[in-house]
């Protein structure tokens, strides 16, 4: 093998006798959402700045409802975090609710939530 079958192979113009001999990298596996039959589990989190949003992020992913208490968060962090959590539920079409002035549920899609008090869950009514 020279330089240029290894260029054009870079380039998708290398032989079949380069390709076959390459080995596919397996695929790391992506986290299987739950189906709301799955749900055993619900996880409280309560954040004390901004970088702790990347655990919020993991469990909703993950197909966890997250109960976040942001009251211990300064002012500016708190905001950001909301708007952290408005963008997770739309990105992935789910529900955050407003528990209580300082406590959110992010709830993936598959999971129903039931509050008669509840009529909306958009993010102006959130942010009051």
């Amino acid at each position: 093998m020279g330089l240029a079958n290894s260029v054009m192979s870079f380039f998708g113009f290398g032989s079949s006798e380069t390709e076959s001999r390459e080995t596919p990298k397996p695929r790391a596996a992506a986290p299987r959402p739950r189906r709301s039959s799955d749900m055993s589990e619900i996880v409280t989190l309560d954040p004390q700045s901004y970088a702790d949003a990347k655990e919020v992020a993991a469990n909703y992913r993950s197909g966890v409802p997250v109960i976040v208490n942001i009251g211990s968060m300064s002012e500016g962090d708190a905001k950001r975090m909301l708007d952290f959590m408005i963008g997770l539920k739309e990105g992935l079409e789910g529900h955050l609710r407003r528990v209580t002035p300082k406590v959110f549920l992010l709830s993936p899609t598959n999971v129903a939530v039931t509050d008669a008090d509840q009529d909306s869950d958009e993010p102006e009514d959130l942010m009051a």
